[in-house]
């Protein structure tokens, strides 16, 4: 079949289709004409009458292209400014996506009625603000940024803003001009919410002023249907006054200084009031004035008609066209409507220590996120090699890594105040720094997988929150650090996960090994690391050291294993125990209260740092309120088990039982057991751990001790 045969086919489908809905006819021939199927249609409803265009794209049902929802156009532009009908007159609603040609040309015709019934009849109201419609000048595009600032102008109140020149380009074959500006503020000292450090940014490009003029009232056709602005100067009278038309005119005459042009243009701004979720905000409209076609005439008042005013001239507005622009309200809830971070996270000063491929991943993520206030520290340049797994690109090579990621942070969000510091912290005199962290620090994020610096960390006493970040070679782990003794902790962690050194050597000769792992492992495992970190804030958790692993050999699993963190000081002792390990005893111990139950601890050990990862529940026992005996069972076999699969990392660490509404105080019962673990060459630890655990109907507690030089010792 060629293609005018199957264009003809379509074409008579498309009329038996709208035969079948009585309420519509086909008022112009459809036909083919370029990419569509084009002809007119008349629309009876319920007692009205109306007229669209239609165009059936020719892969219909297939949607358009360069949009998602759109397929069929129905379009008028007598309808503009009616709700739910875009800037080109068409109907705007979004259909299912659907590859049946008959049953969605049927669902978007109903589409097509339910709007002339809800928006067209009945006039309803979305939730939502409707924006106004405005006519835009075309063939070059004119937009302002700007954020919410105090609500108290007053109605006719005018004066002077301010505004940076962000970019001005030519886009395109066409070379379309395109102007982005960002409004910095008032002349009565409003200034948008910006950074500072983007308001830097702002003030070192082009800085222009322009006029603004607070209408209060939205500058809407009122002789139209549908929500449409005024297109003509002259229509300005009802909210503009003669005191402000002549100021106007007096500035686009040059009489009150030069520095108000870009280019012979004049940028005025119309403010008013919109609803919002609380009351309402100040919304503003982008106008262009051109100084060749200044709309506002004047004429001498005769000397007998002036009166004690002594005014000489009036000033009218013409019938021109106002050339309206484009303007975006991006204050920081708008900015960043779409999803943030906790509020804990983005209102922290973050210092990031470390911007090679984690800190430089993790920096982007915390700004699209919203954070307010990050420091990076690194003392390093950028390198080809850095490119594959950091955010950089060929341009950033032999620049520090702090210049170049702080250019890239602003240029994401303007609201965001960046320093840098390029050099390492042992460069800085420690109580000097510990007294700055202390004051101008909230959150530490190390990424340097440097030991001298979790020393550095150690001795600060940081009164805020450190995470110690990290990702083991071939990106097999994730670890994040947390609380005191982060160098002892990263030993003890590191030695329990990593089987292998870094093995990347940089080039030749003497060289500084690094871990290998390629871009999209280290963004995912740092994503969801940062996401449990998150997620902690936002449901007021204690952030405890993790561990992440992805496990893709027999199944598709990514465990993370959280840890808390008990210390013994006077004899160089620790404990890691994991969160999935506390929940299961305490499931276990509830379900046997009021009886006594317990079991045995296995995990990792280190000098005499410890990391319980499991606990093995008995088969053989007796319990009652004030009693429990484990009996071998099958325990030694499945610990034994464990241990050779293990290669002889997992071993057996020590006991943990219930004492009923009771203490966490070990009896007299239980030092003797512990003291007899110690002794049994066959168990082979001679400082095992005990864990207490108080149950109760609603309440669980618990304490840890280690037997050491005949005694329990508790950790803290």
């Amino acid at each position: 079949m060629d293609n005018l045969e199957e264009e003809n086919k379509t074409i008579k489908r498309i009329n038996e289709l709208i035969r079948k809905d009585k309420d519509i006819v086909v008022s112009e021939k459809i036909e083919k004409k370029g990419n569509y199927f084009s002809g007119k249609i008349e629309v009876n409803y319920l007692n009205e009458t109306l007229f669209f265009d239609l165009l059936i794209p020719h892969h219909y049902p297939l949607t358009h292209p360069n949009s998602d929802n759109i397929s069929i156009i129905f379009r008028n532009e007598e309808y503009i400014g009616l709700n739910h009908i875009n800037l080109d007159g068409s109907v705007c609603f979004h259909p299912d996506k659907d590859d049946d040609f008959d049953r969605k040309l049927f669902y978007e015709l109903k589409c097509l009625k339910q709007w002339i019934r809800e928006y067209y009849i009945f006039k309803k109201e979305d939730d939502n603000y409707a924006y106004l419609i405005h006519t835009i000048e075309s063939g070059r595009i004119d937009k302002l940024y700007f954020t919410n600032t105090h609500n108290n102008f007053k109605k006719d109140t005018f004066g002077i803003f301010n505004y940076s020149i962000f970019s001005d380009e030519k886009y395109g074959d066409s070379k379309l001009p395109i102007k982005k500006l960002f409004r910095l503020g008032f002349d009565n000292d409003k200034t948008d919410n910006w950074s500072k450090t983007f308001t830097e940014e702002l003030k070192n490009k082009i800085c222009k002023k322009g006029l603004y003029y607070f209408i209060e009232e939205e500058p809407i056709r009122k002789n139209l249907q549908g929500r449409k602005g005024i297109e003509n100067w002259n229509e300005f009278k009802e909210f503009l006054s003669n005191e402000f038309i002549e100021y106007l005119y007096k500035v686009l005459k040059g009489q009150l200084g030069k520095g108000f042009y870009n280019e012979d243009y004049l940028f005025l701004i119309i403010g008013y009031k919109i609803p919002n979720d609380d009351t309402y905000e100040e919304h503003w409209d982008l106008i262009r004035i051109s100084k060749r076609n200044i709309p506002i005439d004047y004429q001498r008042i005769p000397k007998q008609e002036q009166g004690s005013s002594k005014k000489r001239f009036k000033h009218t507005l013409k019938r021109n066209k106002i050339n309206w622009r484009t303007t975006e309200n991006i204050d920081y809830k708008r900015f960043f409507g779409r999803g943030k971070l906790d509020d804990k996270i983005t209102n922290s000063s973050i210092l990031i220590i470390g911007c090679g491929a984690l800190g430089s991943s993790l920096a982007e993520t915390l700004v699209r996120g919203g954070a307010r206030n990050i420091i990076l520290e690194d003392f390093d340049t950028i390198k080809g090699g850095n490119l594959c797994r950091a955010n950089y690109d060929l341009n950033d090579m032999v620049f520090p890594k702090t210049v170049s990621l702080t250019k890239r942070l602003k240029s994401i969000s303007p609201f965001v105040n960046l320093i840098s510091i390029s050099s390492k912290l042992n460069n800085f005199d420690l109580d000097e720094t510990k007294t700055v962290f202390n004051e101008n620090i909230d959150i530490i994020f190390d990424c340097s997988t440097d030991t001298e610096v979790t020393y550095i960390i150690d001795k600060l006493n940081f009164t805020g929150k450190t995470f110690s970040l990290a990702i083991t070679n071939n990106a097999k782990s994730f670890v994040s650090i947390t609380g005191d003794n982060l160098t002892k902790q990263a030993k003890t962690i590191f030695d329990f996960v990593e089987n292998e050194p870094p093995s990347y050597f940089e080039g030749t000769g003497c060289g500084y090994p690094t871990f290998e792992a390629n871009f999209n492992d280290i963004s995912t495992l740092l994503n969801i690391g940062l996401k449990v970190i998150n997620d902690n804030y936002s449901k007021g958790k204690i952030n405890e050291s993790f561990i992440i692993r992805p496990d893709f050999e027999d199944e598709l699993v990514i465990d993370i294993e959280e840890y808390e963190y008990y210390n013994r000081y006077d004899i160089d002792s620790s404990i890691h125990i994991s969160k999935s390990v506390l929940k299961t005893i305490e499931e276990e111990t509830t379900f046997h209260y009021p009886n006594e139950f317990g079991g045995v601890f296995i995990g990792y050990k280190s000098d005499e740092n410890f990391i319980i990862t499991n606990i093995l529940i008995p088969d053989e026992y007796k319990n009652g309120k004030t009693i429990f005996v484990r009996e071998p069972g099958t325990l030694n076999e499945r610990l034994s088990e464990i241990h050779n699969k293990t290669n002889c990392k997992i071993q057996y660490l020590g006991e943990w039982h219930s004492h009923p509404d009771g203490p966490t105080n070990p009896s007299s019962t239980d030092i003797n057991a512990m003291k007899e673990i110690a002794k049994d060459k066959n168990i082979n630890i001679d400082k095992p751990l005990l864990m207490i655990v108080e149950v109760g109907k609603v309440s669980f507690d618990k304490d840890l001790y280690v037997y050491d030089d005949k005694k329990l010792k508790k950790y803290e």
